[in-house]
């Protein structure tokens, strides 16, 4: 038990840096090997009496990590008193961040109360995915819609023919028949049609019918995956205008084909 302290305490005088006598009161303190982030112990040669350890009071940040605060208003003497800073009177020795709010010209009249304000933004304004009648002939010619079943607008957003559903309200078909692609009999459940569009359908012994969609069941028609188990019923319309246009027959309108709505119809006229 000797012998591994005496060679304990031999290794650890090894380990520790060299040190050199100051003086017979204080003993020996350790010569520094590099510059240090802190105040090494012995400063002074009568302070540390700790040998060549450092204590955590002696331990201090590097020079310049950090910054004495600013204290203002404490006396003229601190350069910071009286105005603390900020001069005599005027804009910048208010209170708060010292500017004025965007736009703010000193008083004049701002450049966006000048020129004088045309027109509005319709809140209530609807746009419709625009579908060419030759592409959907070729989606379907190609075996990425099925003529023998219904083709909503969720079928066509799923097969990319409209990619996304983003800033639209539904999904509108447009254009000519063109002869070089077959056209089916399809039975369409869109948002509108153009007459060229609805003609064509019907010659070709397909059916139109013009379905609302509310920005939820349009989410629900185009991402059904997200819909599981909390399905939504599909909403009617409500405004005026819409109910007008979908209980049209001469629009192709869904709520013409409600017996209860053609009746109301015929009763009221």
């Amino acid at each position: 038990m000797a012998s591994s302290l005496r060679t304990f305490t031999s290794s650890l005088r090894l380990a520790l840096p060299l040190a050199r006598p100051t003086s017979a009161r204080s003993g020996f303190r350790p010569i520094p090997s590099g510059p240090s982030s802190s105040r090494w112990a012995s400063t002074s040669a009568d302070v540390n009496n700790h040998g060549p350890y450092l204590t955590l009071g002696e331990l201090a940040n590097n020079k310049g990590a950090t910054k004495t605060h600013v204290r203002l208003g404490r006396g003229w003497s601190s350069t910071k008193g009286g105005t603390s800073g900020r001069g005599h009177k005027g804009q910048k020795a208010r209170a708060g961040n010292g500017k004025p709010k965007a736009g703010f010209e000193g008083g004049q009249t701002p450049i966006t109360r000048l020129f004088p304000k045309r027109g509005f933004n319709n809140f209530t304004s609807k746009k419709y995915a625009p579908v060419n009648l030759s592409a959907l002939q070729a989606w379907v010619a190609s075996g990425r819609l099925d003529a023998s079943q219904a083709i909503d607008v969720g079928l066509i957003f799923r097969s990319n023919l409209v990619h996304g559903i983003k800033g639209w309200s539904g999904v509108k078909l447009l254009g000519e028949v063109d002869p070089a692609l077959p056209l089916p009999p399809l039975n369409l459940r869109l948002s509108r049609y153009s007459k060229s569009a609805a003609k064509a359908i019907k010659d070709a012994g397909g059916e139109v019918t013009a379905v609302y969609h509310n920005p939820l069941a349009l989410r629900q028609a185009a991402h059904p995956e997200k819909f599981v188990g909390r399905e939504v019923k599909e909403a009617k319309p409500v405004r005026k205008t819409d109910i007008l246009y979908y209980s049209n027959p001469a629009k192709h309108g869904y709520l013409a084909k409600d017996p209860s709505i053609a009746e109301a119809q015929s009763s009221s006229a």
